[in-house]
């Protein structure tokens, strides 16, 4: 059975290691290795130090091991008719596919809506494996764009959701 709650600061340890060891799972073969590799435990905890963990849920299990963790607020990006963002979701390999992620958006959609938020957009790695995730709840494709990583040029889909309301009844059925 998991669990999703607000993330506290002494969850960040968890959230830097979960972090870390998703983008080295899920970006295998797409980023390179080299990068992946040099992904320090540290370096993300103090990057999750320094940012507010407003918006920031976890996911554990019974015994209270987080095992993902996503993060919510508003949008970064200039994008028409959207003013939330996921700027995160990331669970551990072996705990895909579980329902966890569906959890978490849930809780995540839920908090944008009690903050005033009315739609969200999610940027997604064209190659992320996990990018039917996404589509299975039936976002409208709004964006297209691309960014390098350790010379790597990927491309990425903006995905948005205009009816933050519709999508929490969805995910909650």
């Amino acid at each position: 059975m998991a669990t999703v709650r607000e993330a506290k600061l002494e969850d960040i340890k968890d959230i830097a290691k979960v972090h870390v060891d998703s983008w080295r799972t899920t970006y295998q073969g797409i980023v390179p290795a080299e990068y992946l590799n040099s992904l320090n435990y540290k370096e993300f905890e103090d990057k999750w130090k320094s940012r507010s963990l407003k918006g920031v849920f976890v996911v554990h299990d019974e015994k209270g091991s987080i095992f993902g963790f996503a993060s919510f607020g508003p949008i970064r990006s200039e994008q028409e008719g959207y003013d939330g963002e996921l700027y995160a979701i990331y669970l551990l390999e072996e705990r895909q596919r579980q329902g966890a992620g569906r959890a978490l958006l849930a809780k995540g959609a839920e908090f944008l809506l009690q903050h005033g938020f009315s739609s969200m957009f999610a940027w997604v790695i064209q190659k992320n494996p996990s990018i039917t995730f996404y589509q299975a709840y039936t976002p409208e494709r709004v964006a297209e764009d691309s960014f390098e990583i350790a010379g790597e040029r990927l491309k990425e889909v903006g995905f948005g959701w205009p009816d933050l309301s519709a999508l929490k009844t969805l995910l909650n059925t």
